[in-house]
């Protein structure tokens, strides 16, 4: 039986449940982040009619004020959006039990049992895309391949409300005349080398004679060419429990300013501390990422006694591994926290010492609720850091137990 891998993408989620409840926003230039008077924060998601200005996911809504200043924003309803995810959920597990949330508004499923069935790939997107349609009114892009890496990238291609199906032995030519920039582990400074060797498109990637490629990357020149070949062979996994969560951010230039380092480091922690705790989760290792001018790349990681999910136990431990860090002199490309050693939170009392953990985490907990309600941004702490010094940030939470 051949491998079939469904991506589903809802398109731009948020802004498209709050059309869906307010008819009035269609067509217009909605974005979700935060009211228009608001001095912080950044868009969650904007609609297509937004993003026409340049108007895009995690950018600072100053910036997207000033691109769109006709436009609608508003902080939006997490509670809303977890629900439509749910209803979306159901629907493909209907469809196929291997489902693997890869966010709130996206998800894999393998249909590969599931052909016979419905009639073979295309009749289940149909169904799917109908179904979400009735019960939601809200718009999604299929993708269908032998697997969740060529599904991925060809879902972001016929977006919106699009579908697409890739056979199989067709991947590499599929992905052979997009763009580099489209297959992800290839970022800008990546594709600045690659270019120095004429490589523009995927195709070229792949077609790359291999020692060229392990003369520049190394070990991982492998890997990059398999994936330029649409070659994977991940499987979708249903376990929802996170084997990791961590998060990292590329600067638009190399920093050597260890002060807003720092800042930008606890903004991090903050937002890995924040989805442990939603997972319902604690950590027991602590690692700092960063990588350098030239592309070396180090981590620095401190196993904890106990486990925590405390937003200031963690930053502690990172304070103490920044001298580590900063004992290289140079300036710093990436930056990036990962929680490890994870396990369920059995809220065990600790026999010393704990009165103060248990403090913070009645906090959080307060914190939490109104994060979930109406977005992390809308809580932040005096030591954290506006993102508008930052290009991209990836979130990085395996197995995560987000619905679609």
């Amino acid at each position: 039986m051949n491998r079939r891998i469904l991506h589903i993408d809802m398109d731009a989620f948020f802004a498209s449940v709050e059309q869906v409840l307010d008819p009035s926003l269609r067509g217009k230039p909605l974005i979700i982040g935060g009211e228009k008077t608001d001095l912080r924060g950044v868009v969650s998601t904007a609609s297509y009619e937004a993003r026409k200005f340049g108007v895009h996911s995690a950018m600072p809504l100053a910036t997207a004020k000033r691109l769109c200043p006709h436009g609608i924003f508003m902080r939006g309803n997490h509670a809303r959006y977890r629900k439509a995810s749910l209803k979306v959920r159901a629907i493909l597990e209907s469809v196929s039990p291997i489902v693997e949330p890869a966010s709130i508004d996206e998800a894999y499923v393998d249909v590969s049992g599931s052909q016979r069935l419905f009639g073979g790939d295309d009749a289940i997107a149909a169904h799917i895309k109908k179904r979400i349609r009735e019960e939601t009114s809200l718009p999604c892009t299929i993708a269908i391949s032998p697997n969740k890496l060529v599904s991925k990238i060809a879902t972001d291609q016929v977006k919106p409300d699009g579908y697409i199906c890739i056979a199989e032995g067709e991947e590499a030519a599929y992905l052979r005349p997009l763009p580099l920039s489209k297959l992800p582990g290839a970022g800008p400074r990546t594709r600045e080398v690659l270019g120095r060797y004429g490589v523009q498109t995927i195709g070229d990637l792949a077609a790359l004679p291999i020692g060229t490629l392990e003369n520049v990357f190394g070990p991982s020149a492998h890997g990059l060419q398999r994936r330029a070949r649409g070659e994977s062979s991940s499987p979708v996994e249903t376990d929802s429990t996170p084997k990791s969560i961590s998060r990292e951010t590329t600067f638009e230039q190399d920093l050597g300013d260890w002060d807003k380092l720092e800042r930008v480091l606890v903004y991090l922690a903050e937002r890995t501390a924040y989805t442990l705790r939603e997972h319902g989760m604690e950590t027991k290792c602590v690692t700092l990422k960063v990588r350098y001018t030239g592309f070396d790349t180090k981590t620095f990681a401190h196993t904890l006694d106990e486990s925590t999910s405390v937003d200031s136990e963690i930053i502690g431990v990172l304070h103490q591994l920044l001298p580590k860090a900063r004992a290289r002199r140079d300036k710093v490309r990436l930056i990036g926290v990962a929680l490890t050693s994870l396990s369920r939170n059995q809220h065990q009392l600790r026999l010393f010492g704990g009165q103060q953990s248990e403090k913070w985490e009645k906090v959080l907990e307060s914190v939490d609720k109104v994060r979930g309600r109406h977005g992390f941004e809308t809580i932040r702490t005096a030591k954290s850091v506006p993102r508008s010094s930052m290009r991209s940030e990836r979130t990085h939470d395996e197995r995560d137990n987000g619905a679609p």
